[in-house]
């Protein structure tokens, strides 16, 4: 039997969890099936469950992974002297409506969760709390409650435009399209960000 080393078995483990996080994102955490993520990544059932012992677990940890990227993004915003500004620029691109590349798992899955197994609800809270957090941060907002407040609200309104646009992108690009910009328009125009004080 070949050995598989340490670094080669953590990269296996992140293409699966980077599947997985697609596949939900794109069908649901119901939909999504083990069989079809670990045909996906060329795996069989038993490699993925002598990693997670059931689907939740799979399903917790690749929502878990999806939070980090997101997190790795405002981080890298955060280091480079960016603003909120950018985040959303990026969040309410078009080619983020268009692919699950990156995408942000709050968009397509929240509205799934009260129906999740309660780990999956945990896993997703926990990742949305750490979300609001990284927001309210780079949000520059001295006040700790306000700055969570408008992460709360900033948040809201960037996951709900993009579920409305991807709604309507098949039978109404034009609107999918409207959507997006007077959401942005809305959040950078918000008089509370440092970088937009009012006029």
């Amino acid at each position: 039997m070949v050995k598989v080393t340490k670094d080669v078995a953590l990269q296996n483990r992140d293409s699966l969890l980077q599947a997985a996080g697609q596949k939900m994102r794109a069908e649901g955490v119901q939909a999504a099936t083990v069989a079809a993520i670990a045909g996906q990544v060329g795996l069989t059932h038993g490699a993925i469950y002598r990693q997670f012992a059931s689907k939740d677990a799979l399903a917790s940890a690749a929502i878990t992974a999806d939070f980090d990227k997101i997190l790795a993004v405002l981080d890298r915003i955060d280091s480079a002297g960016g603003t909120l500004g950018d985040y959303f620029r990026a969040y309410l691109a078009p080619d983020h409506r268009d692919y699950f590349v990156w995408g942000c798992p709050v968009a397509p899955l929240a509205a799934e969760m009260g129906r999740a197994a309660a780990p999956v609800q945990a896993a997703f809270a926990a990742g949305l709390h750490r979300n609001l957090d990284a927001i309210a941060r780079l949000s520059r907002i001295a006040d700790p409650a306000e700055a969570q407040s408008y992460a709360m609200l900033a948040l809201a309104t960037l996951s709900g435009a993009m579920a409305m646009a991807r709604a309507t992108q098949g039978c109404d690009p034009r609107t999918s399209d409207a959507i997006l910009a007077a959401a942005l328009e809305g959040l950078l125009a918000d008089p509370r960000l440092p970088t937009n004080p009012p006029a």
